[in-house]
């Protein structure tokens, strides 16, 4: 059975919240994306903030996020999914992490 590829196309200012049980990246945050880069970022609980402080500027794009998934699809993980909810939001999971992205919002320039 095969995996769909992703479709989504990423606009170029966005907001997002971002729960990830990453090790390096573990906490809650809402970022901010300008010109397809993370531009802002703020911890929204202690992990959160603690992860920033020790690893400032790490909080993916959600594009970066579903490079990661295909990634680990290529190199045949041995668990990689995404689910799409139906009000957009998505949750991406692999087989290391698991990356909840919620109150997606487009940002105006």
């Amino acid at each position: 059975m095969g995996q769909s590829e992703i479709t989504w196309e990423e606009p170029a200012s966005y907001a997002y919240t971002l729960t990830s049980s990453e090790p390096a990246l573990h906490g809650t945050f809402r970022a901010t994306v300008r010109d397809g880069k993370a531009a802002k970022a703020l911890g929204l609980d202690d992990n959160g903030r603690q992860a920033l402080q020790q690893v400032p500027g790490q909080v993916p794009t959600i594009g970066e996020l579903l490079e990661r998934l295909e990634q680990a699809r290529r190199d045949k993980a041995d668990t990689t999914e995404a689910e799409y909810a139906g009000d957009g939001d998505e949750n991406t999971i692999d087989d290391e992490a698991l990356y909840v992205i919620s109150a997606y919002e487009p940002v105006g320039s």
